[in-house]
């Protein structure tokens, strides 16, 4: 298979091809497996490769459902494989050994997704951007000096140069949303707890986490859905789709929506004039399309305070913990980052009191934005507070490192996706590319609980007229037309 003619194709085209008998899933990873050996030198997304398993994979998949024989990659955090280390891409975890297979994870092998890797993530994805010390950073297609975005940063790069069309992220404060916004794809964060976490988690990031994937159309993104998105039994928090298929919920543009407007930040700033305008181009969209657009402004008091991030911390903790009595040892200071031993301090100076008091403040700050929402289906603001940051602008790794400075930077580079972790609510990233001279901006299209098939909806409306799959970053496996072995 060309890799000209992989790269063309989402999952689900690919799937179908499979299906059809035009190719076969043993051509289709070999035509992914060529494109992340020709790209990876550059961008470093990939980290860790499982190609003898994805070729084994593919040469006896019997799957034939929406995705079946589509090429994958996880992110190597959170979620566990029985082929593959899960190293939280800290260096003290470097000779850890596979667990079994997460819940999620089953579902994605199941489905027939053929994994051939994990991908570049900052240390135990607690960052804005992708720039571990482990492995070194993740780079941008679009332009190798600015940030693919964090925490999903090789998933990021990888479904943007065509090495993959879908990827696993994970997203605790905006890890899929705003690689997604930095590298030109779609990323949609589900309603928290539509998908699975691991079994050994209740919950992940105090409740803020959700899995899923980045991807090049929507409509992957909605069939990934459709696996993953399914109680399982005994677990407390859950959430049971709403609809019997998301992707055939895109044969149906959405019923007439309310849609607030806002390029200000939840904490009253103003945004550049590309991310306005990026937003001004979905308004548009959606009035032509019959929609109701309505002004909105977020209420006050959703600064992210100090609790916002302590939540979080205790997942760090825990698996360090479990790492510490795996080994015996505990780890050398150059084994973990700064924000790591930051976070270790951190945990183990707080009471249970103050965890209570952080968990409040989350319920609090949800309430009120979600009654702010009352009255809207959607809500459209821009993606980011900013154009994609140089790589090395924030620092959670040296000696450098300070917490409130690096808060600082972070949430003003990324202030639109956290609020929807809190919350728990559906959002997702749009790529909009305002000229052929510029990379794409973003914007963030943020639904009410359990309503993630409107958020696919209005995506796919948006995807329909800025016509994604142009979006081609310069440092793309396309530009290389070689057959596979």
């Amino acid at each position: 298979m060309q890799i000209s003619e992989y790269t063309r194709l989402d999952a689900v085209a690919l799937a179908a091809a499979i299906k059809r008998g035009e190719v076969t899933c043993s051509e289709v990873i070999e035509a992914a497996i060529n494109a992340i050996e020709l790209l990876n030198p550059q961008l470093n997304a990939v980290v860790i490769k499982n190609y003898q398993n994805a070729r084994q994979a593919a040469a006896s998949n019997t799957a034939n459902g929406p995705l079946a024989g589509a090429p994958f990659l996880l992110k190597d955090v959170n979620v566990f494989t029985h082929d593959m280390p899960t190293t939280f891409s800290c260096r003290f975890f470097k000779d850890v050994k596979p667990r079994e297979d997460s819940e999620i994870v089953k579902r994605w092998r199941n489905a027939g997704l053929i994994v051939a890797g994990k991908t570049n993530t900052p240390e135990f994805a607690e960052d804005f951007v992708c720039e571990p010390t482990f492995r070194g950073a993740a780079f941008n297609p679009w332009n190798p000096a600015v940030t693919t975005g964090g925490s999903s940063g090789g998933a990021g790069a990888a479904v943007a140069s065509g090495m993959v069309p879908v990827a696993h992220g994970t997203d605790l404060g905006g890890s899929i949303r705003i690689p997604a916004a930095c590298c030109g794809v779609y990323g949609l964060k589900p309603t928290t707890g539509l998908n699975p976490v691991d079994a050994s988690h209740q919950e992940l990031a105090g409740g803020f986490n959700s899995d899923h994937i980045l991807t090049r159309s929507v409509r992957d993104s909605a069939a990934a859905l459709d696996v993953t998105a399914k109680p399982i039994p005994g677990y407390r928090y859950q959430v049971s789709p709403v609809v019997s298929s998301f992707l055939d919920c895109l044969r149906q543009p959405p019923e007439r929506l309310r849609i607030g407007v806002c390029t200000d930040t939840p904490s009253g700033q103003s945004t550049p004039l590309s991310q306005q305008a990026a937003v001004q181009v979905a308004a548009k969209l959606f009035e032509e399309n019959g929609h109701d657009l309505r002004e909105y402004s977020f209420p006050q008091g959703l600064d992210p305070g100090e609790w916002t991030d302590t939540l979080w911390m205790f997942d760090v903790v825990y698996e360090l913990d479990r790492q510490i009595d795996l080994m015996g040892r505990q780890p050398e200071a150059e084994e973990m980052e700064a924000m790591t031993h930051y976070i270790r301090e951190k945990v183990r100076s707080m009471s249970a009191m103050d965890h209570y008091h952080a968990r409040l403040s989350a319920h609090r700050t949800s309430v009120k934005l979600m009654n702010s929402m009352a009255g809207l289906d959607l809500l459209l603001t821009p993606a980011l507070g900013s154009d994609p940051v140089p790589v090395g602008t924030l620092d959670s790794r040296t000696a450098a490192f300070d917490y409130q400075h690096w808060a600082m930077q972070g949430y003003q580079f990324a202030p639109f996706s956290y609020i929807c972790n809190i919350t728990g609510q559906p959002a997702a990233s749009l790529p909009i590319r305002l000229s052929e001279e510029e990379s794409p901006c973003a914007i963030q299209l943020a639904g009410h609980l359990g309503a993630d098939h409107v958020v696919l909806q209005a995506s796919a409306l948006i995807e329909k007229h800025c016509n994604w799959h142009t979006y081609v970053p310069p440092i793309h496996a396309a530009m290389a037309n070689y057959p596979s072995q």
